[in-house]
């Protein structure tokens, strides 16, 4: 066998050793979890039941004479949608009923199989997260329109 093939067939044995300790190693951490799932799942479901609440919470209590109420609702509704998106996805990776081995290998290959989705998904969530975050940040120092004896730049009459 020439230098190059062998370089290249011990890099593909290489690789396929990484990828089946991954494997093993990320079905074992499934298999021992009391929730059927890998314990990073739990944060991001945490992270996403607290989301759902706030943004419940600011599409009923944004003043309707704010200019950020029509973004800040758009962005609301987007959170919503993108954060059943992220819960869907996490309900498909969680481990199956049955026999729990071969379901924790199984949920590991979902999972190792649907990373990009997932990273996908997260981050357009941390998006939204932080817009939410812009715009309540703007809505906090927005007093409104000033009044007929208020000078809008420097308070002065």
């Amino acid at each position: 066998m020439d230098p190059i093939s062998a370089v290249g067939c011990a890099a593909a044995i290489i690789n396929f050793v990484d990828f089946s300790c991954k494997l093993v190693k990320g079905s074992y951490d499934i298999y021992r979890s009391d929730s059927g799932e890998p314990a990073g799942y739990v944060d991001i479901n945490t992270i996403l039941r607290d989301l759902e609440d706030v943004t419940k919470g600011l599409r009923t209590n944004v003043r309707a004479d704010s200019p950020h109420r029509e973004f800040l609702i758009k962005l609301t509704s987007d959170c919503a949608t993108v954060s059943a998106e992220l819960t869907t996805l996490l309900e498909e990776l969680k481990r199956k009923q049955g026999n729990k081995v071969w379901r924790s290998l199984e949920a590991k290959w979902h999972g190792i199989r649907k990373e990009g989705k997932l990273a996908s998904v997260e981050q357009r969530l941390t998006s939204l997260r932080m817009q939410l975050l812009l715009r309540i940040n703007l809505m906090v120092g927005y007093v409104g329109p000033p009044g007929p004896d208020e000078c809008s730049l420097t308070g002065l009459q």
